[in-house]
């Protein structure tokens, strides 16, 4: 998990709760080794994370890791030693292995969760802005165009405005604008500006947009029509706690052998966790919906629903 830098305090909550779930296991002679993947070089880092774990004799099981990116690199060697993967919150549709097991959907289901609400709020059109990143604003833009569509939401898309373009004109009509991807040092600044166009307009986004400095810089006639969305569903360390239950689990019903650690741990039928009732499909991936809800509040990102 990354212990430091903007990951930081994410990685330390999911490893707090893993220490509560082993502890509360009282089982002997289990060990949980924290160690640290954050850092400009955060892949490379993971896949010596992987590697030291793959080659100790000892390790039974692997948590992490927390970008999908380090769970797409560090992915095979695992998958080559046999060695049990839980990813707590890698959304990225991509990923796969034999060996890895998920816990947080994936992009698709939150393009499909985000879909289900605006056609439950009565939004008939929205124009979705996607920035120009291939790896996430362009294909999640285009996955949630889909689900709105297959949603009956009359809806299109185009990438992000530049900074001396009018917003206006592409406006028309939309009832939303659903923004996917990151927040750059402009957003705070666009949503200004889109809230000045229409302010009964809804302003949604993907989770990419959920960070402090975004949430602050808002006011608070515009923060009233935002709206977040993430395929996470409660805090970090409810699914450390979970990661570190669903190994423990694994581990009790196989003992100390891989491949049936890794059997067990995706054979997992309609659980009932902390993260709520889940099972584990084919793919290794959830089955829990991506339906956690965000709102900012005088300056802050808070929880509006999760179901």
């Amino acid at each position: 998990m990354p212990l430091r830098g903007p990951a930081g305090a994410a990685g330390r909550d999911i490893v707090r709760g893993a220490e509560l779930a082993l502890a509360r296991s009282a089982r002997p002679g289990l060990e949980l080794v924290t160690l640290d993947a954050s850092g400009e070089d955060r892949d490379a880092r993971a896949v010596a994370n992987a590697r030291r774990a793959a080659a100790d004799a000892r390790a039974v099981a692997y948590l992490g890791d927390f970008h999908s990116s380090q769970v797409e690199c560090a992915g095979p060697v695992l998958a080559d030693a046999g060695l049990l993967q839980v990813a707590p919150g890698a959304t990225y549709t991509g990923l796969g292995g034999p060996t890895l097991v998920r816990l947080m959907p994936d992009d698709r289901a939150l393009a499909r969760g985000i879909a289900r609400w605006v056609a439950g709020a009565g939004i008939r059109a929205v124009l979705v802005v996607h920035d120009h990143d291939d790896g996430y604003g362009l294909p999640v833009g285009g996955m949630c165009l889909r689900a709105l569509r297959e949603a009956g939401v009359d809806a299109r898309a185009r990438p992000v405005w530049n900074h001396d373009e009018p917003v206006g004109d592409d406006l028309a009509g939309a009832d939303a604008v659903l923004y996917a991807g990151v927040a750059g040092p402009g957003a705070a600044s666009l949503w200004r500006d889109l809230h000045r166009h229409d302010p009964g307009r809804w302003l949604l986004a993907t989770d990419g947009l959920a960070v402090d400095r975004f949430a602050r810089e808002l006011d608070p006639a515009a923060a009233a029509r935002t709206r977040l969305f993430t395929a996470q569903r409660a805090p970090w360390g409810f699914y450390g706690y979970e990661a570190a239950a669903l190994m423990l689990d694994a581990i009790a019903r196989a003992g100390g052998d891989r491949a049936a650690i890794v059997a067990s741990a995706r054979a997992t039928r309609d659980r009932d966790s902390a993260l709520g009732r889940y099972s584990i499909d084919a793919e290794g991936l959830t089955t829990a919906p991506a339906d956690g809800i965000l709102a900012v509040v005088e300056g802050e990102i808070v929880w509006e629903r999760a179901r």
